[in-house]
């Protein structure tokens, strides 16, 4: 089984609208889930959920209910790296807690092979480390200094705590996210006009992985 998840619905939807059958809809923590079938693979997805505790927290429910061998996270990420646009998709290799402050901050690693079977895809998809911390980014200082201390591609709110509960689980993880903001002081309006135009390109790109491969 494969779980795809989402802060908000609009970044699962790409998944969810391909789900044929439509075996089951639930709730697990007062967060909607549905369950299908895409191509060969059973699929749930799950979204309603902001911040590094809440994402944990959805993540190893979700872990706990359902067993599932990977999960797929999709959605959006301001930029760090200084050549990343607007519409642009990372990959994360690697996950880092920006905010953890501690004399060494554990690297976790995606899956390598959710990173192949999303190559194989897409091939138009920036690979590398997103940074994750309980902070939206709207200053340009702190994106350079993430980006100098960390060789980052992207920050989200997200994908590292998730990244963190797998790892411990034994579950194969990777981050697909979309940049809809530059990370720097017009942050906030960047999203109010690229989320909605940028949101579903992860879940749509996953959507396809599921469809081509049998996991």
């Amino acid at each position: 089984m494969i779980v795809v998840t989402g802060v908000l619905k609009e970044e699962i939807i790409g998944v969810f609208r391909e789900m044929l059958p439509l075996l089951e809809n639930g709730e697990l923590l007062k967060r909607n889930y549905s369950r299908g079938i895409i191509g060969g693979n059973e699929v749930v997805t799950i979204y309603g959920f902001v911040g590094k505790v809440e994402s944990a927290m959805i993540a190893q429910a979700i872990i706990d209910k359902f067993k599932p061998q990977y999960i797929i996270h999709c959605g959006s990420a301001g930029a760090i790296h200084p050549d990343l646009k607007i519409g642009d998709l990372v990959c994360g290799s690697n996950y880092i807690e920006h905010d953890f402050r501690a004399q060494n901050v554990s690297e976790l690693s995606g899956s390598s092979k959710l990173l192949e079977k999303i190559a194989d895809v897409y091939d138009r998809i920036n690979f590398g480390t997103i940074v994750s911390g309980d902070v939206l980014v709207s200053d340009k200082e702190i994106k350079m200094s993430l980006y100098e201390q960390y060789g980052a591609l992207a920050v989200d709110m997200d994908s590292a705590a998730i990244a963190k509960v797998c790892q411990q689980n034994g579950i194969e993880f990777c981050s697909l996210k979309v940049i809809v903001d530059t990370s720097e002081e017009q942050a906030h309006v960047e999203y109010e006009q690229n989320f909605r135009k940028f949101s579903s390109f992860p879940s749509t790109i996953i959507s396809e992985l599921l469809d081509k491969h049998l996991l």
